[in-house]
């Protein structure tokens, strides 16, 4: 004599509900992983394309907006670099590095500052500029420093002062002639 049971008539209607609903909440899930999520990300990632090209036509409409006017601003754009051109270092990153060097050394000699040494640094290059600099350091009295720092950055060409530390130096003189030690990194523009 053979008994068979069958499994659904086992479970009581209560089970039989509980097994319908977790079947129905394991479909949901598994269709919000497999279909509404990435449905979610496409769509987020086609908004995100969309205002991306928006942007770009209403810069690209600007700009044929103010064709007429670009002749004159390219005009405008020529003087100001003919103006900026003759204030840049000349020559490759070397050349303009030992040209930085000299004038610096011109500087510091004008302002009786004594170099004891005066290094080049490695250049940096971007947007057709090369940026060269150089470390200065030397001996001076207090008034003599401040003075070279002051023309330095004085100067008519695209010098920047970076850094300058000034301290007591090992000597001392009389009273209002100490000697201090200068320590300063300077850079320059050289167009490439």
């Amino acid at each position: 004599m053979s008994i068979s049971i069958r499994p659904t008539r086992a479970l009581s209607p209560e089970d039989r509900r509980a097994l319908v609903l977790g079947a129905l909440i394991v479909s949901a899930l598994l269709a919000y992983a497999l279909i509404g999520r990435p449905w979610f990300t496409r769509l987020q990632s086609s908004r995100a394309e969309l205002a991306q090209q928006l942007a770009l036509l209403a810069r690209e409409e600007a700009l044929l907006d103010s064709r007429s006017a670009l002749p004159r601003l390219q005009r405008q754009a020529n003087q100001a670099l003919g103006a900026a051109r003759s204030r840049l270092l000349s020559g490759d990153s070397v050349t303009a590095t030992a040209s930085l060097a000299s004038f610096v050394d011109d500087i510091a000699a004008a302002n009786g500052v004594h170099v004891s040494s005066l290094e080049g640094r490695t250049p940096l290059s971007a947007s057709g500029l090369t940026t060269v600099s150089v470390e200065l350091r030397g001996e001076s009295r207090w008034s003599q420093a401040l003075g070279f720092v002051h023309t330095l950055e004085s100067t008519g060409a695209l010098i920047n002062v970076n850094n300058v530390r000034i301290e007591r130096g090992a000597r001392g003189g009389p009273l209002g002639g100490e000697l201090v030690t200068i320590t300063a990194t300077l850079s320059g523009m050289a167009a490439r």
